[in-house]
């Protein structure tokens, strides 16, 4: 990824006061974010315009974190896509989740500065302002 590229994220999650701030946390520090309420709207945005990055709850509705997770490992043009997992869910739904392919997990409730240090260590980024490098 270039220095002068926008990083783009998309934010998968049922709650939209979460997505809500989650997208808040990740624009103020210059990341362009998508979102999708659950992973079947997760997997057509990031079909649609693959992200730099997904951030995606475990349990939501139609298709978990989990299967998502799963869906885009298998995907040629996915399967590369860093994935950070946000979840409140106890530690073995934690470790289930890096056996179904994501990088990192954060415990909700997680700072902002906790979200996007991840993000930007996911993307290879210096902290701060990934818009600003």
């Amino acid at each position: 990824m270039t220095s002068s590229r926008v990083p783009y994220v998309l934010v998968v999650d049922d709650e939209c006061q979460i997505r809500d701030l989650f997208g808040r946390f990740l624009g103020q520090s210059g990341i362009a974010v998508a979102f999708a309420e659950d992973g079947v709207g997760g997997l057509a945005v990031a079909r649609t315009r693959v992200p730099d990055a997904i951030v995606s709850d475990l349990s939501m509705p139609r298709m978990d974190g989990l299967a998502l997770c799963r869906a885009l490992r298998r995907d040629p043009a996915t399967k590369a896509v860093p994935i950070l997992v946000v979840s409140g869910n106890d530690a073995s739904q934690m470790r289930a989740a890096f056996d179904a392919g994501c990088d990192a997990v954060l415990a909700k409730p997680c700072t902002g500065a906790q979200l996007v240090s991840t993000i930007n260590r996911l993307l290879r980024l210096p902290s701060g302002n990934p818009a600003a490098t």
